[in-house]
């Protein structure tokens, strides 16, 4: 295995209770890094992932995610996980509540991870922030509005947050699927060619690299896997 260099270094997983943040936070356990998993609700001990410690947290808390931060050693890397999705429907049936559900959970939730993250990396001067947005955010056709808006936002936030942290040791970067195999998105595609879905090991891969400190001059992008 090639040296990613986040051995013994701090990570933060938010979502890590969810099938791309539990793989997420096992590519890096896998690594050596030392891993803090965040999730609204810590999985039971029988799901617990070994080299994994586990944070209850409500992520649209900007006070208890404050607290998280400050509780724990500063990251060298966090990776959000966390997100919503909402079907397809015509504008003309639109949802308000919907749309701010899918707002909260994709793009206050980022933004917030974001201020906290940026707060204590900008005290060491290091570090490197992973978003996770979707290709449909960059698309119109097929995608839902409400989700599809908030993952443009996502991805709007990443690329002002890098260009705040540009020329410092910090980066800020997502990564973009298309489609991810998960237990919940076979159960919402039953008829889709699930053998052709990106996996949540090969997926993950993607934030490690993003996340080692090689990966200096990545600053601002968003990778489509």
């Amino acid at each position: 295995m090639v040296d990613s260099g986040l051995a013994g270094r701090h990570v933060l997983v938010f979502g890590a209770a969810g099938a791309l943040g539990a793989g997420v936070a096992a590519a890096f356990a896998d690594v050596a890094a030392l891993v803090l998993g965040a999730d609204r609700v810590s999985p039971a001990v029988e799901h617990r992932l070994a080299g994994v410690s586990y944070q209850a947290v409500d992520v649209l808390d900007d006070a208890a995610v404050s607290a998280l931060f400050d509780a724990a050693p500063a990251p060298w890397a966090v990776l959000n996980t966390i997100g919503g999705f909402a079907p397809r429907r015509p504008l003309a049936e639109l949802d308000a509540a919907e749309l701010t559900g899918q707002l909260e959970l994709n793009l206050v939730s980022a933004a917030i991870v974001t201020r906290h993250a940026l707060r204590v990396m900008q005290d060491t001067g290091q570090g490197r922030i992973v978003h996770t947005a979707s290709r449909a955010g960059l698309v119109s056709a097929g995608s839902g509005f409400a989700y599809s808006v908030s993952k443009l936002g996502v991805l709007h936030l990443v690329a002002m947050a890098a260009d705040e942290v540009r020329g410092t040791g910090i980066t800020v970067n997502c990564v973009v699927p298309s489609i991810i195999d998960t237990p919940a998105n076979r159960t919402a595609m039953p008829a889709a060619d699930h053998a052709a879905w990106p996996k949540v090991p090969d997926v993950a891969r993607s934030y490690v690299y993003l996340a080692s400190p090689d990966s200096g001059l990545v600053n601002g992008a968003a990778i489509p896997v």
